[in-house]
């Protein structure tokens, strides 16, 4: 079995090897459990696959999740992000939502559970169709916006770049952080790193239509 982690925070990644390790080690007594950081070219062999989102992420296309997703996807997200069902982007779909102040023996027992389902129903690996789906993207002022952002610009200076008013920076940032329900600039900045890092997987694979 191939397990692999999406963590930024090193001591949480630890303590999620941990707790897997102890999860899986009498089930797997026969078998190689390999459990692994993420990298996109283990996607290809994760059976499972444990992902700590930022918020908004998960209304973001997962690109990589496009042509083979793992057997169990496991979302671990602060619990008043977690989204309706009908929010869910189609190539997370079945991604199993756990809030991250649940306990570590809950945690550890919830993930066990949803695994032996996954193997009991057999379900497939198969990529991931976008029609239909429901993900939120970007505007092309809202990205020129993300960009500026990111590139450590204040609301002024991205007025000046964008030929429009300060008041109308602050109205489009508000704008962007109640369409992917974001509470505070902290969120935002975190939200947009993880939009950065999922628009170098998306380019060139599927483009979507902005809502």
């Amino acid at each position: 079995m191939n397990i692999s982690i999406r963590c930024p925070d090193n001591m949480y990644q630890f303590g999620l090897v941990t707790l897997l390790g102890e999860i899986f080690s009498l089930e797997m007594a026969q078998q190689k459990l390999r459990i692994e950081r993420y990298h996109p070219n283990n996607m290809t062999t994760a059976d499972i696959m444990i992902l700590k989102l930022s918020p908004g992420e998960h209304y973001l296309c997962h690109a990589e999740f496009y042509t083979r997703s793992p057997r169990l996807i496991v979302g671990l997200i602060e619990r008043e992000h977690i989204p309706a069902r009908g929010e869910i982007p189609t190539c997370i779909r079945k991604i199993v939502f756990i809030p991250q102040d649940t306990s570590v023996s809950q945690m550890g027992e919830m993930i066990k559970q949803h695994w032996l389902s996954v193997k009991k129903a057999g379900l497939s690996s198969e990529g991931r169709s976008c029609l239909h789906c429901p993900q939120k993207t970007f505007t092309a002022q809202q990205r020129q916006l993300i960009f500026l952002l990111l590139s450590g610009f204040t609301s002024k200076q991205i007025g000046i770049h964008m030929h429009i008013c300060h008041k109308t920076v602050l109205a489009h940032r508000r704008a962007l952080m109640n369409k992917f329900r974001l509470r505070t600039d902290c969120e935002l900045l975190q939200f947009l790193a993880a939009a950065q890092d999922k628009r170098a997987y998306s380019m060139g694979m599927h483009q979507g239509v902005s809502r």
